[in-house]
């Protein structure tokens, strides 16, 4: 069967397009044909990387500088999708000429509308020879009336309607009767990952998904506060992005919790955030599933979640796999968060457990029913008559751009494609990951080019250049060992003998090259770099063949769990020996990188509190000796330094007190940095103090101290005149992940 999926914007990210691609990508590999029409397209590529057997069709192109963007009927409001559709005004006269063009024209076997807009306009748009199929991806209690009278007006001519539980089935059977619709449950599948489970190690809390009010994630930071004191070494992480994390980052310096709660920022591969952690949360008031929960459980990791409508209690099974709590209860949540903190033993058997369960939301037994499903509505429909198909087909609907070729190189429909693709350059364009999605007008400006007589040789070696440069550089894996060590792995079929990982340094230019070692025939190749024969620095990292110029990597996963677990000598001699930490990571414009720290001497910041008067700060030392004092030194060019004891605590940590009282009286100026450093008495030498075992390369996003504000005026005799009569301290990591103090006199 050939499957057509009609989605809102697959080019964005979201708990549905996850869902969906899940879906298809097990259709595809069952020998399916697949193809998702995206109504949207804003971006040049999908946040999720799409099997190349899938055709991507966006049918709106409103990217900059895109005809569509301009297109009068963008302007005039949609007659297809009704005002009471939660994105009724992000649609238009032109995506209802598109959509409809679009069932008018497809052959598929089986068309899927994602959300309730689109599902009404493959109701009373679908073709009569396919199966027409509404999948429920929201909660019937969260969709408005209005649009539930529509529903129960159009979906007359659905043929199968999928909610994602068996409760919300129930509740569409009761609130949305429709008698010639078989309405089923169709949970959202997760795949198995690709990395292996958590091990437990780390002493994490992971939760994650939209910085939304419904994620009630206030309620968890206040439960999770509520054991914290008991339990110092855990931590909360929150991963996600949304309009809630002012709101949160200000609950968490409200409760002083900052050293133990942090907000992450999204990532676009959450698998190997998961493994991390040692218990997963949610805390939502409602979930329509809660995929994250069967993700959590995927990598072997138990949940404590809300039992709230309607998804958690059809996943979890309450003290086998995980633990539910009752909606709005703190002190529940807290103790449930408590018990497993506590207990290895039950953190070990509800994860065992989680692994084994979960399985039954692979995406190849949900597509299995999935299919089966629509194949049964298909059979008892009989054939339909090959001239309605034919007429169907011809029906001369808005012409809507597609790509040149499907993602799995097979031709599309376009007249003139393959008259085109005779030229051996075209054809080359065409057949590249990056070019393949050029538009049919490019590649036709483009052929009148390689048709003019007056085409320049050099115009013609830079298309060939173009063609011949890989689409984004070869993709890597990249494991951090417990020794802190790197190992590699990079899927090149047929890379020559003698190509290497290569390092380079980027302020010096030293190169450090990692051997490849190729396995399974060639189909991929394995490096390891040992922990020692990586200098200080910032790296970036690439591929460098045996001939022709090396290419960056981008990595495809980044397992850096053992980093996450912090810094964990085994003995007093690994202490003595300074510490070495390297840390690889994605930069801004998707490449790999590592940065390394190797220090013979460091102070490793363990935690940092603050109170009204003082900040005080926890270190684990590691080289030889033991510092005496620590010492705030100013930065810039007026000199200025504080000294203060440390002090030794039981557990071997040294402890330093900053009164910023007298911090504060040593400023000459209305901003400063002061940055923290330990020596030891009788010699010359200074160790910075900083979080450098960890894996978070940015700490400045994460690490979000509150201020402590002095309200009384010292009166100084300022460089500066007119202090403001408030000062602000807060401490803070620099970019290089070493602790500094900043004063603020300014408003």
């Amino acid at each position: 069967m050939k499957f057509a999926f009609l989605i809102h914007n697959m080019y964005g990210v979201g708990g549905t397009n996850r869902a969906v691609l899940n879906l298809a990508t097990a259709l595809v590999g069952q020998g399916h044909g697949v193809e998702i029409a995206s109504v949207f397209r804003r971006v040049d590529r999908p946040m999720f990387a799409i099997d190349d057997r899938i055709a991507l069709v966006p049918l709106v192109d409103t990217r900059p500088r895109r005809p569509d963007r301009a297109d009068p009927q963008h302007r005039e409001p949609s007659l297809l999708v009704p005002e009471s559709e939660e994105f009724h005004t992000q649609y238009s006269r032109l995506t209802d000429e598109r959509m409809i063009g679009y069932l008018r024209s497809t052959g598929a076997d089986v068309v899927v509308g994602t959300r309730p807009g689109i599902n009404l306009v493959v109701a009373r748009h679908g073709p009569d020879h396919a199966v027409r199929v509404a999948q429920e991806h929201m909660t019937q209690d969260l969709i408005d009336d209005a649009l539930k009278d529509h529903i129960r007006l159009s979906y007359d001519r659905i043929d199968l309607a999928f909610t994602v539980t068996e409760a919300d089935a129930a509740a569409f059977r009761t609130g949305n009767p429709v008698p010639h619709t078989r309405v089923l449950a169709l949970p959202n599948s997760v795949p198995l990952p690709t990395v292996a489970p958590s091990g437990r190690d780390n002493r994490i809390v992971v939760t994650a998904g939209r910085l939304d009010p419904i994620k009630r994630y206030d309620r968890l930071i206040a439960a999770f506060a509520r054991v914290a004191g008991d339990h110092p070494d855990w931590k909360l992480r929150i991963y996600g992005d949304g309009p809630q994390r002012p709101a949160l980052a200000a609950q968490i310096r409200e409760l002083g919790m900052a050293d133990q709660v942090q907000l992450m920022g999204r990532r676009e591969d959450m698998a190997t955030e998961w493994v991390k952690g040692s218990i997963a949360a949610v805390s939502s008031e409602r979930e329509s599933f809660g995929m994250t929960i069967v993700e959590a459980m995927r990598l072997g990791l138990p949940v404590v979640s809300t039992d709230c409508p309607v998804g958690p209690r059809e996943i979890i099974q309450h003290g086998v796999d995980g633990l539910l709590v009752p909606m709005d209860d703190i002190d529940a949540y807290a103790a449930a968060l408590r018990s497993l903190m506590r207990d290895e033993g039950l953190r070990a058997r509800l994860a065992q457990s989680a692994l084994a369960n979960a399985a039954r939301f692979d995406p190849e037994t949900l597509a299995d029913d999935f299919a089966r499903q629509c194949a049964a509505v298909l059979a008892e429909r009989g054939p339909a008559p090959a001239e309605s198909v034919r007429s169907k087909r011809s029906v001369q609907g808005p012409q809507f751009a597609r790509s040149v070729l499907t993602r799995g190189g097979e031709l599309i429909r376009e007249p003139d494609l393959a008259r085109l693709l005779g030229d051996p350059v075209l054809r080359g364009i065409a057949g590249n990951d990056l070019a393949r999605r050029a538009s049919m007008g490019a590649l036709t400006r483009l052929a009148r080019i390689r048709q003019a007589r007056a085409t320049s040789a050099r115009l013609q070696k830079a298309i060939r250049r173009r063609i011949a440069a890989p689409a984004g550089g070869p993709a890597v894996d990249c494991l951090v060992l417990p020794d802190h060590g790197l190992s590699w792995r990079l899927d090149v079929p047929g890379l020559a003998a003698g190509a290497h990982l290569l390092l380079r340094d980027r302020d010096t230019g030293h190169k450090v090259r990692v051997p490849l070692d190729a396995r399974d025939d060639l189909a991929y190749q394995v490096g390891v770099l040992p922990a020692d024969a990586l200098p200080e620095g910032r790296w970036n990292a690439y591929l460098q063949p045996l001939t022709g110029a090396r290419v960056r990597l981008r990595p495809n996963q980044i397992d850096t769990r053992v980093l996450a677990g912090g810094y964990r000598p085994v003995d007093d001699l690994a202490r003595a020996h300074g510490v070495l930490s390297h840390l690889p990571y994605r930069t801004v414009d998707g490449f790999l990188a590592v940065r390394s720290w190797v220090r013979e001497e460091h102070a490793e910041v363990r935690r940092i509190a603050l109170s009204g008067e003082r900040v005080s700060i926890d270190v684990a030392w590691c080289g030889p000796g033991v510092p005496e004092q620590a010492v705030l030194r100013r930065r810039g060019h007026r000199e200025g330094a504080v000294r203060m004891p440390v002090v030794r605590k039981r557990n071997g940590h040294l402890r330093i007190d900053v009164a910023v009282d007298e911090l504060a009286a040593h400023r000459l100026g209305r901003y400063e940095d002061w940055d923290l450093w330990l020596c030891q008495a009788g010699t010359d030498r200074e160790v910075r103090l900083g979080l450098l075992v960890d894996d978070v390369i940015d700490k400045k996003l994460v690490y979000n101290y509150p201020e402590i504000y002095l309200v009384d005026e010292p009166g100084l005799d300022l460089v500066e005149e007119d202090p403001a009569p408030v000062l602000r301290v807060r401490p803070y990591y620099t970019r290089d992940s070493e602790l500094s103090i900043v004063v603020v006199d300014r408003p």
